[in-house]
């Protein structure tokens, strides 16, 4: 099937390039691997406390299939081909398209335990993202690296308590953060897993495991925050000549534009992201507009 513009991602990115493209008479393709993304049902996401990420993407995915844009969900594109045009692949489809977004956003390290997938219930992988909802209260960061120090000395702004808890020996962080947690007085818990988090009535158990004795214990929290890092989009960009940065997020310029003609990158995927709601609404603006006026050349020169 034959499109003007695919846009691969369905989050806040993706539907806002897609909301621009369709808008402007494009055709226009969503592919978003997931039936239920986590993000169209996170409640407690706010813009400017009025609505939230579940209403902002109910209305943008409305408005974009009024616009004529189809949107298929459970659909992962599995790989990407460069020929006269740009193919996407599916596990269950081909399509083709003149101009190609891509949107994945990052994919969060995880630790793979029981419970972590409550989302909407106190778990996060953003800091910058989530944490002003933890404002006076308790708070646990896992990791061990410079990322999970950053995060734990950034919630340290807002929270009432920070906790970090590494599941080795010693913090694996610079010097210079390890003596920040101290000066800001955040406790460090080392050598312990998570094993689970549990959901109780009025608080959160995070159930930890000492990895020499296989101790257990149980430290309550209102959030977890899980700063294990970020992974590259599984998406191999790079096989269609997509520059990436080495830890595997995608390079753009000012307008989203990629280092490949018509290729473009918005959101969590790209090393311009601020992991954050409004700066992906804008980068998919851009990526959109940006397409829109590729197209618009391309087709003059035809």
């Amino acid at each position: 099937m034959e499109y003007d513009v695919i846009v691969v991602g369905g989050g806040f990115a993706g539907l806002s390039a897609a909301l621009f493209t369709g808008g402007w008479g494009l055709k226009t393709l969503v592919l978003e691997a997931e039936n239920h993304p986590s993000l169209w049902s996170y409640p407690r996401r706010k813009f400017l406390e009025t609505m939230s990420g579940t209403e902002i993407v109910q209305r943008m995915v409305e408005e974009a299939k009024r616009d004529g844009t189809d949107i298929h969900t459970g659909e992962r594109a599995v790989d990407l081909d460069m020929e006269e045009k740009k193919i996407v692949k599916t596990q269950k489809e081909h399509y083709t398209c003149d101009a190609l977004v891509l949107a994945t956003g990052p994919r969060w390290k995880f630790l793979n335990v029981p419970g972590e997938t409550w989302l909407a219930r106190g778990t996060s992988y953003c800091a910058e993202c989530h944490g002003r909802f933890f404002k006076d209260s308790d708070v646990t960061v896992v990791g061990s690296g410079d990322a999970a120090a950053h995060e734990a000395l950034l919630l340290s702004q807002i929270a009432r308590g920070v906790t970090l808890v590494t599941n080795s020996k010693k913090l694996e962080a610079k010097d210079s953060l390890s003596e920040e947690l101290a000066r800001k007085g955040i406790q460090v818990v080392k050598g312990y897993k998570v094993e689970a988090i549990e959901r109780r009535e009025l608080t959160n158990i995070v159930r930890l495991v000492k990895m020499e004795t296989g101790e257990t214990r149980n430290l309550a929290t209102d959030g977890i925050f899980i700063a294990l890092g970020i992974e590259p989009t599984a998406l191999k960009v790079e096989k269609i000549g997509v520059r990436t940065h080495r830890q595997g997020n995608i390079l753009v310029d000012g307008w989203q534009q990629t280092n490949v003609e018509g290729v473009f990158a918005a959101g969590d995927c790209t090393c311009s992201s601020g992991f954050n709601l409004t700066s992906c609404l804008g980068d998919g603006v851009k990526a959109g507009l940006a397409a829109y006026l590729y197209l618009k050349r391309l087709r003059k020169r035809k």
